[in-house]
């Protein structure tokens, strides 16, 4: 008995189901033979014998015997066919060639297409005269319609997949052909920019360039949804610094947050480690997508980016990445539209034009998805919008991204002065994590009361801007109450601030915000070691 593996349940192309369908045929007909032939489907003829007792030999098994009764089954009008004894046949070439193989009795059933096109044959053939009946015969033409309508549906796969991969072939033409003038565009933008123009000019060239970034957007994320969509994009393993990857991609925003005075805060957790493996490219390209997002709907207020390590799964290192931003919302009937394609949840109006191309989070959840990973949002109306991705990679390397211990800074004493409620308990947080002995300020005012009962701090770290108050001022105010002493006070200062050289020299040191804890901690150690009271 010939039979191949079909302990599998699923059928997954023609020749699983070929293998199920001469299985299952075995087991209804008492046949001692049975054939299946098809073509036209692949690129190579598909052949199964299944033998109760040997009857075809190795020269016969095959296209020999199957064109033969396929030559019967035309002479037929293409129809089924029942022979009950090839002996009171009327005599043929084709039918005394299949009498001389030893077989006496057979049914003949053709694979047909909706349009008469011929795919093949199955056959059931016995030594036995009379073997088989009318009954056989209906029961057989059943179970080959059902065959050829599984057939059909590989055909049409197959010419969806073509059809797919021309419409992929069109796209990668099309960016390639558009990028290459579009990156001649925005050089020459860029270098125009540099040029000295008039205040009109000023405002033409800010319009090409805005242009020049969205249409550019809008090719990377039709290119990569045609991937995804064609099955195209793979995930790659390398190994990168996540918490460098998520400043870095922050860090792009920035500028523009403080253009539209929103504070950017970063939480990183210390027990993420330094390496992992995985796709980075991709990571960042989910980080940017979400960050964009939040800064385009988010006109006051703040952005909140933490990195949280989770607990150990199946030997992989657990991150979640959570972007909530003070926006505007999402309405609880849209939410669940977020991540569909070619979907806005959000309607400009007269203030503001969102546009965009509504694939940047339908995009965000391919890619989670196909790094086994989940995403998610909540929202309501008016008050901001959060969302959650989390990943699970691989540990490349056990070193951690501070090496330092926790109690680094044990027994320090530093003043945050902040009149952000989430920057200062961000700010705060991660000095305990390392011992320090923390107080808080929102205002100038309560940062003066708190050095006037208490002036022994080791330093002071002070935002730009305090509740009005600029850093400057407050920074004269605690030197006189700190006479004698060269107190290191540090400068919080926003990406993209311009500072003078005044104010530059009020202060010890500038930190960039977002605060990257690694500056954070260098900063503070240099200045400890070399704070000395003046003489």
């Amino acid at each position: 008995m010939q039979m191949n593996d079909t302990g599998s349940s699923a059928i997954r192309n023609i020749e699983d189901a070929a293998d199920r369908m001469i299985e299952l045929l075995s087991q209804l007909f008492k046949s001692n033979t049975i054939l299946i032939s098809v073509h036209g489907v692949s690129s190579d003829p598909l052949l199964r014998v299944f033998n109760r007792e040997e009857l075809l030999g190795p020269d016969t098994q095959g296209s020999v015997l199957f064109d033969a009764i396929g030559s019967l089954i035309l002479l037929n009008d293409n129809g089924p066919l029942l022979v009950s004894d090839t002996h009171k046949q009327p005599a043929s070439p084709a039918l005394d060639f299949i009498h001389t193989q030893g077989v006496h009795s057979f049914i003949g059933v053709p694979l047909l297409t909706e349009d008469g096109e011929s795919l093949g044959t199955i056959c059931l053939l016995d030594p036995a005269a009379g073997r088989h009946t009318k009954e056989d015969l209906d029961l057989l033409s059943a179970m080959a319609y059902f065959f050829t309508y599984i057939m059909n549906l590989e055909r049409k796969l197959e010419d969806l997949e073509q059809r797919r991969q021309t419409k992929m072939d069109l796209f990668a033409m099309l960016s390639h052909e558009i990028r290459t003038p579009m990156n001649g565009i925005i050089g020459m933008t860029d270098l125009m920019m540099t040029t000295e123009m008039n205040e009109q000019q000023q405002y033409y060239m800010e319009i090409i360039e805005s242009s020049n970034a969205k249409l550019l957007q809008f090719l990377n994320d039709v290119l990569d949804f045609s991937k995804m969509e064609a099955g195209k994009l793979l995930i790659e393993k390398e190994p990168f610094d996540i918490i460098t990857a998520l400043e870095e991609s922050v860090y792009l925003f920035s500028t523009k947050a403080f253009e539209k005075n929103l504070e950017v805060i970063l939480n990183v957790d210390s027990e993420i480690p330094l390496y992992v493996l995985g796709d980075s490219p991709k990571i960042r390209q989910i980080i940017m997508n979400i960050v964009s997002n939040a800064l385009k709907f988010t006109h006051a207020g703040e952005i909140l980016i933490e990195l949280k390590s989770l607990p150990v799964h199946r030997e992989e290192i657990g991150i979640r990445i959570t972007v909530t931003d003070s926006g505007i919302g999402i309405a609880q009937d849209k939410l669940k539209l977020l991540f569909n394609k070619y979907t806005q949840v959000h309607q400009s109006n007269e203030l503001h034009h969102y546009g965009g191309t509504g694939l940047g989070l339908a995009i965000c959840k391919q890619l989670v998805e196909l790094m086994g990973g989940e995403i998610s949002a909540e929202s309501q109306e008016g008050t901001g919008t959060k969302l959650e991705v989390t990943l699970y990679l691989e540990k490349y390397t056990s070193l951690p991204s501070i090496p330092f211990e926790k109690d680094v800074l044990d027994a320090i004493k530093i003043l945050v002065v902040d009149d952000n409620q989430t920057s200062l308990d961000v700010i705060s947080s991660v000095l305990e994590d390392w011992s320090v002995a923390v107080s808080s300020a929102r205002t100038a005012g309560e940062a003066l009361e708190l050095l006037a009962a208490n002036n022994d701090y080791d330093l002071i770290l002070m935002d730009k801007d305090i509740a009005g108050t600029e850093a400057t001022e407050l920074a004269k105010h605690i030197r006189q109450l700190v006479p004698g002493r060269k107190l290191p006070v540090i400068l919080l200062a926003p990406l993209g601030t311009n500072l003078d050289e005044e104010t530059k020299a009020q202060f010890s040191s500038i930190i960039i915000k977002p605060i990257r804890k690694v500056h954070l901690l260098n900063n503070i150690l240099a200045l400890l070691k070399h704070s000395k009271p003046e003489s």
